[in-house]
């Protein structure tokens, strides 16, 4: 049995005789190395714990956009509507509401899509605010009605205008002169109009479809979006294309997989959107069986997403396997694979496969019509005799005295007046005729807002 070796101190004691103070030390500090490393390595983990203690506490006690957001939000919305009185566009909170959100997180810069598109959506809704609060939004898109040349940008504002009948959209082209009867049959919306809505996720297209007078052939209002639908967007969807009392949604979309969540935002309820009605929406866009039959150029693509997640998505939007396969092997294929003749024939078959015919009004419709055209040639047979008595009526007559000062109190009594309003105020008054209903009169809502000041909210 091997003898057992002693320790340097137990040594130096048993032999006995004088040692020296360095003899002592030596072998006190050799007895004790063991025990100072396992000393300095505990005192090292208890420094790397209070440091993994202080990390997570720092992290605990800063405040989190969302709720710093949270916390100020009336406040930034009050402040950017004057208490409700106007409509505020999203990016007015965010500017309202940033400086106090800094100041709460510590941070020095704040996303402005995260707040409009998230943080403050998310805060309308959880709160009920969609019916109090009236924030808008930056038109993203535009609709068109076919044959009345009408443009409304989809914008909350505008949308919101064109379903009340009073448009804002832009109408191409100017009348002179005398106003005559137009051709057109006065119409608003679906009826006897329009007999489909074309969505559209591109934009670009637009140039194309005008060319090949798309929208006159098939009487299709066309709707066409930046990529994923806003909220404008699906909020006139469903004021047009209701189940049972609207006209169809057809979507145009490319073969990836935003293409099909655009699809599913169309006719499914988001964080951003409840639909109160079923939409009656029908897909038009790129399939697999379309992109293998035109043989249409793929292009590789990184897969957003976890692959089940991905998969479920594609499948809840629509989606066969065959193309969940397809697209989860990193390849898409865009509309613009086509080339323009190629992808018009292609519309007009799915335009044709979907039974989208022109539109023909009922009989007393029609009667109305018939009614209004003969109408319309009467007066405007006689217009240019009529037009050319008051011309000469016009030019003979006395200028009235004071006139600018006369348009200038008018104004001031009436400050949403425009000048021209103000003279043919004049002029109707003159005549002893009684001026158009509101004419030179200021709603309360017309009152101009009070001065602001550095602490106006």
């Amino acid at each position: 049995m091997p003898k057992k070796k002693k320790d340097p101190l137990h040594a130096l004691i048993e032999g006995g005789g004088e040692t020296s103070d360095s003899s002592i030390i030596g072998a006190i500090e050799a007895v004790t190395k063991k025990w100072t490393r396992q000393r300095k390595s505990e005192e090292k983990d208890r420094s790397r714990v209070h440091q993994r203690y202080e990390r997570m506490r720092v992290r605990s006690d800063r405040v989190t956009f969302k709720d710093a957001a949270y916390q100020v939000m009336e406040e930034a919305y009050n402040k950017a509507s004057s208490n409700g009185r106007y409509p505020a566009h999203a990016r007015q909170v965010m500017y309202a509401a940033r400086g106090k959100i800094l100041e709460l997180t510590g941070r020095s810069e704040l996303n402005d899509k995260y707040f409009t598109q998230v943080l403050l959506p998310d805060y309308i809704r959880e709160h009920g605010l969609e019916e109090e609060w009236d924030v808008v939004y930056d038109a993203r898109g535009h609709f068109v009605e076919p044959h009345t040349e009408l443009e409304i940008p989809l914008g909350t504002l505008e949308v919101r205008d064109y379903l009340a009948g009073t448009h804002r959209g832009r109408k191409k082209g100017n009348e002179d002169g005398v106003t005559r009867l137009g051709r057109s049959f006065p119409t608003h919306g679906v009826a006897n109009r329009f007999g489909a809505v074309l969505f559209v996720e591109k934009e670009g297209f637009l140039p194309l479809f005008q060319a090949a007078h798309l929208a006159e052939r098939y009487d299709l209002a066309i709707m066409s979006t930046k990529g994923m639908s806003v909220t404008a967007s699906r909020m006139l969807v469903e004021a047009l294309c209701s189940a049972g009392g609207g006209v169809p949604l057809l979507v145009l979309h490319d073969f990836d997989q935003s293409g099909f969540a655009i699809l599913g935002t169309l006719q499914r309820d988001t964080r951003r959107y409840e639909f109160g009605r079923a939409v009656e929406v029908h897909d038009l866009g790129l399939r697999l069986e379309d992109v293998n039959k035109w043989g249409l150029e793929p292009e590789g693509v990184n897969v957003r997403g976890r692959s089940s997640d991905v998969r479920r998505n594609l499948r809840d939007n629509g989606a066969t396997d065959a193309e969940i396969e397809y697209l989860l092997s990193g390849s898409r294929v865009e509309l613009n694979a086509f080339t323009s003749e190629d992808m018009m024939f292609w519309i007009y078959k799915k335009l044709e496969e979907h039974g989208v015919e022109k539109v023909i009004p009922d009989e007393a419709t029609l009667e109305q019509a018939y009614r209004r055209s003969l109408k319309r040639r009467i007066i405007n047979d006689g217009m240019d005799v009529l037009e050319k008595k008051a011309a000469e009526e016009a030019e003979k007559c006395v200028m009235p005295e004071s006139l600018q000062e006369r348009v200038a109190e008018m104004l001031e009594e009436s400050p949403t007046l425009p000048w021209d309003a103000a003279i043919t105020e004049i002029v109707d008054d003159e005549e002893g005729e009684e001026p158009d209903a509101g004419e030179g009169q200021t709603a309360a809502g017309d009152a101009p807002p009070a001065e602001p000041g550095p602490n106006a909210s």
